[in-house]
């Protein structure tokens, strides 16, 4: 109730309703705002996974691999394993001195691949280009420290 001089009631102008809209309007206006920005930074960071993941489809054969900065020379099998990489999130694990290949799931999200028979281990993309693909992944060695392994692959088709 609005307490007038004399007890008079005062009248109220219609200024008041057009600032209240103007107010909602602006805010409407900025919740739009907010939401398409959101929206296009989603877009933006799903494309580039897909960039990705594009790039990861295919066979790629292990060519060198570094524990803790050192080089380690790979053996004569070694140098045959495969990991290969297929659009449906399928991958298949050739060990070559084992002679055997693991059917296994893949996938990619924010710069983290998981390769599902290596779980709970999580593999990062160090490089990937059309040639060359490095990940690093970060163990326990058995002495309880952190080991960094980095595996470089070259794609052969």
């Amino acid at each position: 109730m609005l307490l007038c001089y004399r007890n008079e009631k005062m009248t109220v102008p219609k200024l008041s309703f057009m600032i209240n809209t103007s107010y909602r309007m602006k805010t409407i206006a900025l919740r739009i705002l907010t939401f398409c920005l959101l929206a296009l930074v989603v877009y933006s960071c799903k494309k580039d996974d897909d960039n990705t993941e594009s790039a990861l489809i295919g066979k790629w054969i292990l060519v060198d691999k570094m524990v803790d900065n050192s080089t380690v020379v790979l053996t004569d099998c070694e140098k045959l394993s495969t990991i290969t990489f297929e659009a449906d999130n399928i991958s298949y694990l050739f060990d070559a001195c084992g002679n055997k290949t693991i059917n296994s799931g893949w996938n990619y999200k924010d710069g983290m691949l998981d390769i599902s028979d290596y779980l709970p281990v999580a593999f990062y993309i160090e490089q990937l280009d059309n040639t060359t693909l490095k990940i690093r992944r970060n163990d326990i060695s058995p002495q309880g420290s952190l080991q960094v392994t980095i595996l470089g692959y070259s794609k052969i088709n």
